[in-house]
């Protein structure tokens, strides 16, 4: 998928996703992880309808995205930035217009939810914090009531404690309600026992995505002294890296039966799904990129 480029928006476009196949399973939080610029924002702005994809394919709640698209599906929401609107704006603006283009929106959730949080619904916008204006924003977006939320690096600006109820609001909710909720994130503290489902995406496209139980199930994380290559009995590492002596990697658990008993083996964090093929990713692309510089 290709976007004009910021710096040059009439220029040649910029490829952001590239060859992006993912599923968010109903009723389950899936985590989009990946380094800044990786392409979740882009990838979650097409979902909403922000962006038009130039090829491929989106469903969203058994509604194809197309060119003629003009609205995002019944029962979707994202959050709104709340700096998007006048900043003299309090919440009760805000709620009187979303009210007025959102039939689902209720003013009445939004005011239990803020206050909640602990946020003012006479504080002009302009004097919110920025951890104030990211609950303000999922405040609006819960009350649609919707089948699926989106949340981009919804826990980037919280302070801890303000993170810490995030997180269980929107567990509590997944729990209760079994609505579905698409996050984008690259703080993954706490999220081990949140994301439901995982893609790990590098450079546009998913490196790595499944169920997080079944990754837990299918990988195992390796420590072998080193060096550790595929002469040493170790083929198929993920993203190894030495560490005082010990070459840590990802491994698939069929390739570790029978390993040497000097070898270290345990079950991966959710931590360890992403780290190591990310590192693989940014590895197999400075290889390419030497590739192309050696033939240039």
């Amino acid at each position: 998928m290709s976007i004009p480029s910021p710096e040059k928006p009439y220029g040649d476009p910029v490829r952001a996703l590239r060859g992006l196949t993912f599923t968010a399973p109903a009723g389950q939080v899936t985590g989009l992880v990946g380094a800044n610029g990786a392409g979740k924002t882009t990838a979650l702005r097409a979902i909403v309808g922000a962006i038009r994809a130039t090829s491929g394919r989106i469903e969203v709640l058994g509604i194809e995205q197309g060119a003629a698209q003009t609205a995002p599906p019944e029962g979707l929401a994202s959050v709104p930035d709340p700096h998007g609107y006048p900043e003299h704006w309090t919440a009760h603006h805000v709620a009187r217009l979303r009210r007025a283009a959102i039939p689902d929106f209720s003013v009445q959730d939004f005011g239990r939810r803020l206050r909640s949080f602990g946020v003012s619904l006479d504080r002009r916008l302009r004097d919110l914090s920025d951890g104030q204006a990211a609950l303000f924003g999922v405040a609006a977006a819960l009350a649609q009531d919707p089948r699926l939320l989106i949340l981009d690096e919804p826990l980037a600006r919280l302070d801890p404690l303000a993170r810490e109820r995030l997180v269980d609001l929107l567990r509590d909710l997944m729990a209760r309600e079994r609505r579905s909720l698409v996050l984008s994130t690259h703080d993954l503290d706490g999220m081990d026992r949140f994301i439901d489902h995982l893609v790990v995406m590098a450079d546009g496209a998913a490196v790595l995505e499944g169920s997080v139980e079944d990754l837990k199930e299918e990988f195992l994380v390796v420590g072998a002294p080193a060096p550790t290559d595929h002469e040493n009995g170790l083929p198929g590492l993920v993203g190894s890296e030495e560490i005082s002596g010990t070459t840590w990697a990802l491994i698939a658990a069929e390739e570790a039966v029978g390993l040497d008993t000097e070898v270290q083996l345990h079950r991966p964090e959710l931590n360890d799904l992403v780290t190591y093929p990310l590192r693989a990713a940014a590895s197999r692309g400075r290889a390419h990129r030497t590739i192309e510089e050696g033939t240039a």
